[in-house]
């Protein structure tokens, strides 16, 4: 017996994707943001970008030497350029990094949510773009720009209100992780024999982080910029990937495993990352 119904299960999920994170990222952007993660502010957007069209080239090249087949190439490619930088690697970042890391996760994050909105949506919909309202509605695009904001301005954050937005910013990542686990906890994956689910992990846990680190190394960036952006970029399929293959008409039984066996190999990917990165 499952422990949350879908009901249950996709009304938590709007609450923590539509009211706890946009509060929440509005407020770690408004009172953790120095005019040093200011200045990196553009770069780390742009990484988001970069990274997220380089998975998808990734994903292109990947299709013919796993056997996709042509109903499973826009679950495929979709999945491999969608990462969980928001349930999980958001939480992750900021637990390793303080509250600087989670802004630099945020702001890595806001790059992958433009490209997602725009070129996911036209891989999922056989390429076509017939709605622009995601991006420009997005409440966690407006959260992270309603912070910035404030943070530009230099007004202090008020302390009657500081307090209930930290209480409400310590429930919000353990919700999301809640939240995160059930969903996949609720998957019914296909067996991991197939051809293109190994194809896709391989590519989304060990050739895009690699390809990341190695580019950063011959940029010469280092430090914790660099250690956000490679973490990031290491993350399993991400969760909403089921549901927006399900909107457009993509295999969603395809994202559905692949969001339960990317997480799955997580499990060992992400802790050697991470004592490699630190």
């Amino acid at each position: 017996m499952r422990p949350l119904s879908e009901q249950t299960l996709a009304q938590l999920s709007w609450l923590v994707v539509e009211v706890l994170l946009p509060f929440y990222l509005f407020f770690i952007m408004a009172t953790s943001v120095t005019f040093e993660s200011l200045s990196a502010a553009p770069v780390l957007i742009a990484m988001g970008l970069v990274v997220t069209l380089t998975s998808y080239v990734w994903a292109t090249l990947a299709q013919k030497p796993a056997r996709v087949a042509p109903e499973q190439r826009s679950a495929f490619r979709f999945s491999i350029m969608i990462a969980n930088t928001a349930f999980l690697g958001i939480p992750i970042c900021a637990a390793l990094f303080g509250p600087v890391g989670a802004v630099y996760a945020v702001l890595y994050d806001f790059g992958t949510t433009i490209v997602i909105l725009t070129l996911g949506i036209w891989v999922l919909n056989g390429g076509h773009l017939d709605n622009w309202r995601p991006l420009f509605f997005n409440p966690l695009i407006w959260g992270v720009v309603a912070g910035l904001g404030w943070a530009f301005s230099g007004w202090p954050f008020p302390e009657w209100l500081a307090g209930p937005f930290s209480t409400l910013g310590d429930a919000t990542l353990p919700l999301a992780l809640l939240v995160g686990g059930a969903q996949i906890g609720n998957i019914q994956p296909a067996g991991l024999r197939q051809l293109p689910l190994a194809g896709l992990i391989t590519t989304r846990l060990i050739v895009v982080p690699i390809t990341v680190f190695a580019a950063l190394a011959i940029l010469g960036w280092h430090g914790l910029f660099a250690q956000v952006t490679i973490l990031q970029a290491a993350m399993p399929v991400g969760i909403t990937t089921v549901i927006l293959a399900k909107n457009y008409g993509a295999d969603a039984k395809f994202a559905a495993s692949a969001i339960f066996w990317s997480t799955l190999f997580a499990i060992v990917s992400l802790p050697i990352i991470v004592i490699l990165l630190i």
